[in-house]
Formats: structure tokens, sequence, C-alpha cells
């Protein structure tokens, strides 16, 4: 039995230490390691729900290749039913990690690039939520998105879905897709800068006042160290984070993103689901690898020790 579907990006990344400055052209600097690690939004999403115990089942594309077999089964090793077809090349993700820990990504998206309906059959989506990652790095399958959505809500699923970043530049008819998904959405969270890029004011409020009269339900919009900004119908609340030791911040968006759906599914109050999740994403950034994603005990052990 599956709980929860997540449909989007998977890719490898490869994660370097932090350095002071860029080389310069035909120049070379060293960094003390470079991690290679499982990536892409939705597969963090994937990989964190599990980690928390939630029942996951992942859609999505990698290449035949030797980095597709990998993430396949590093899926499946943490608990994952991977429904997730090879073909062409995997995507490639080059994170480059600078001194006040603060990161830029080149990114190859791969098999990413081609991902659509044709990969995987609606059936496939079950449980009692659809999440959806890296919705504007998958420019095949955003223009079946609604069709997705609306098949999962048919069969009674909350949906949730993180915008990402768009490398195609926020254009018009882009955000206009986004517009289109909102009153669809039982949940939708952007960050700081993919809010502003979609409603074009730097100020959060407004930014939450604008995507709830356009229709969304629940807004959370991720403010990093200072928390979540909550917004629904009746009221608009900053939810403060937690204060950690943080060396990795990479992912911790898709593990705010699996901890709220797992508090929600558990019957918590939406406010109550926003705590946990601040309470895992900052969890998230102490650590490196797949234990950057925290297990429900953990958790609930770092919220114990506040009290």
């Amino acid at each position: 039995m599956t709980d929860l579907t997540v449909i989007g990006d998977i890719n490898v990344d490869f994660i370097t230490t932090p350095f002071k400055k860029i080389p310069e052209k035909d120049k070379q600097i060293i960094v003390d390691d470079i991690e290679l690690s499982p990536g892409g939004s939705a597969f963090n999403l994937a990989i964190a729900a599990s980690r928390l115990g939630i029942k996951t089942k992942f859609i999505g594309k990698v290449g035949k290749d030797h980095f597709g077999k990998m993430l396949i089964e590093i899926g499946k090793k943490n608990g994952i039913k991977m429904h997730v077809k090879q073909e062409g090349e995997t995507g490639i993700t080059l994170a480059l990690t600078y001194a006040d820990s603060t990161r830029s990504f080149i990114s190859y998206k791969g098999a990413n690039n081609n991902f659509s309906i044709k990969d995987f059959s609606f059936s496939d989506i079950e449980g009692k939520f659809l999440a959806i990652g890296g919705y504007n790095l998958l420019n095949s399958l955003r223009k079946d998105v609604l069709q997705i959505i609306e098949f999962a809500k048919n069969k009674n699923m909350k949906v949730s879905l993180d915008p990402n970043w768009d490398p195609d530049g926020w254009k018009e008819e882009r955000i206009k897709d986004i517009y289109n998904l909102l009153p669809k959405l039982d949940f939708f969270l952007p960050d700081m800068n993919e809010a502003e890029e979609i409603t074009f004011t730097k100020n959060d409020i407004l930014m939450a006042k604008k995507l709830i009269n356009l229709g969304a339900k629940n807004v959370l919009i991720k403010e990093g160290s200072k928390g979540c900004l909550l917004c629904i119908k009746e009221y608009i609340k900053l939810v403060p984070s937690f204060k950690v030791n943080s060396i990795n911040t990479t992912g911790a968006g898709d593990v705010f993103h699996a901890a709220l759906i797992k508090s929600l599914i558990n019957g918590k109050t939406i406010e109550d689901a926003v705590k946990y999740a601040n309470a895992a994403a900052a969890l998230s950034t102490t650590k490196l690898g797949i234990d950057r994603y925290p297990t429900e005990k953990q958790v609930n052990e770092f919220l114990q020790s506040l009290h």
C-alpha cells in the first residue's frame, strides 16, 4: 500500500565543499571534497518521506546508465517503490558551495527533460497524497500536470506542488501555467525567490495575499532560517524555524515538504504540521549524505529536547 506518490525530477548531485571564489578562465582551484549524492527536488522529497516512515512511491525518469541504475538502487534501499523509466542519460547537477555556505547550480537535465505522461500510467498514482517536485524543470510534463492533478483529486488525494526555480527565465506564459494550477492545489510550496517571481513583489505578506487571491488554499512560503510563512484564507502567520548548527542546506526545502505531508497524514493541524516540518528541515541542515534526511524518531526527539 502507498500513502504518497511523488512525481518529478531525479538526478545525481556533485556537491563541492566551500571555496572562496570561482576559478579564473583556464585556471584551477582545489576543494577539500566533492560529494556524490542523489538529487532532484522530487527524489529528495521521496527519500525524505520514506525516511520519515511514509509509504512512498516515486515516478520519474533516469538514464539507461550507471547513474540511473545507482539512483534506482538508492531509492529501493530507502524503502521507495521506484516506478522509473530508463532511457537516454541521467540528469546531473553540479552544486558549487561558496565560503558563506550559499550555492550556485549548474544542471544537465538529461532524462528529466523529456519525462512525460508517456513514461507512466495514471493508475500508478495512488495513496492519500500526490506531491509534484521540480515542476519548472519538467518541460515535457508541465503541459499535462493539470490533468495529473485532476486525476489525483478525483481519487480524493491531497495535492502539493513545489515549483522550483525556473531556469527558462520566468516567462509570462510559464507563470500563467502556475496561476492555472493554484486553484487545484491543496498546498503550494514556493521559496521566497520563487514567490517573488510568481507574484511580482518582494514583500512576503503581499506575496501571500496575491497567491491566496489567485485561488491557492494553503500557501507555504519557505523563508530559510526565518521559517515558513503560512498563508490560508483566514490568516497569514510566520512560523519560525529552529536554530541549529547548519552545515548543508541542500534539500532542506524538500525535507520540509516531506515532513509537512507526514504530519498532515498523521492528522495534525496545518500550523502544527508546519512546526514539525520546520524542525525536520532544520535537522536536515546539520548532516551530509543520506543522514541529512531525519527519521520520525529523530524529529520527535529534537522537538522534545526543546521543551
